[in-house]
């Protein structure tokens, strides 16, 4: 017992090594500028090195929701496609759908993050990772992504769009130079958690979708 213990967390170790990517905070939210490639429904994909591509949520969207209670991750061997329901987070009993980034087949799902949803909004780039895909359509989906600049630039729009919602719902105002409060549900549940995970998380889902071919 105490061995499979010893390599699966050897295994979570080798699979949660990350690469020096440029970090930078805006509002208070930290923003890869390299490596990461980032969807508007604030998953992110990496590419590794043998062609596969891991899957997690971005820091703004840990911040927004705060640390889930549960997570429900897709099947492995799963087939998902970009834009469309891939998985879940739980917290207080509302559910918030999160769609893929990429088009891929799951090929494995980090089971720490099942035990431990905390580490999801704790360190959403590295131990909160949730699963890896092998993918089907990457450079078209890539082209879809943000990255580099355009990346942080999105999330500078995105944190106005919050910061206008916030004010116009609540009356907070954010001084200048003040950073956005971590778990923004948890403070303010008058924001309305299906109202948020609309507005930042599904705006462009599609319910009458048809697979690609």
């Amino acid at each position: 017992m105490n061995r499979d213990i010893k390599k699966e967390e050897s295994q979570a170790r080798e699979a949660t090594r990350q690469p020096q990517s440029t970090v930078v905070e805006v509002f208070g939210f930290k923003v890869p500028t390299s490596d990461y490639f980032l969807h508007r429904g604030h998953a992110w994909a990496l590419l590794e090195d043998n062609g596969q591509v891991r899957v997690g949520l971005d820091d703004f969207s840990q911040k927004i929701l705060g640390p889930a209670e549960e997570v429900r991750l897709p099947e492995v061997g799963r087939a998902y496609y970009q834009d469309h329901v891939c998985m879940a987070l739980v917290r207080q009993g509302h559910k918030a759908k999160v769609v893929a980034p990429v088009d891929g087949t799951v090929a494995e799902v980090n089971a720490r993050v099942q035990r431990q949803p905390r580490l999801i909004h704790d360190d959403p780039y590295g131990e909160g990772w949730l699963f890896v895909v092998q993918p089907t359509n990457l450079e078209r989906n890539l082209s879809t992504l943000y990255s580099g600049k355009t990346a942080a630039d999105w999330i500078d729009a995105e944190s106005h769009r919050l910061l206008s919602l916030m004010e116009n719902t609540v009356g907070v105002t954010l001084p200048d130079g003040g950073e956005i409060v971590d778990d923004v549900f948890g403070h303010f549940p008058k924001l309305g958690w299906r109202r948020l995970v609309q507005e930042f998380f599904l705006q462009d889902l599609t319910k009458n979708w048809k697979k690609r071919s």
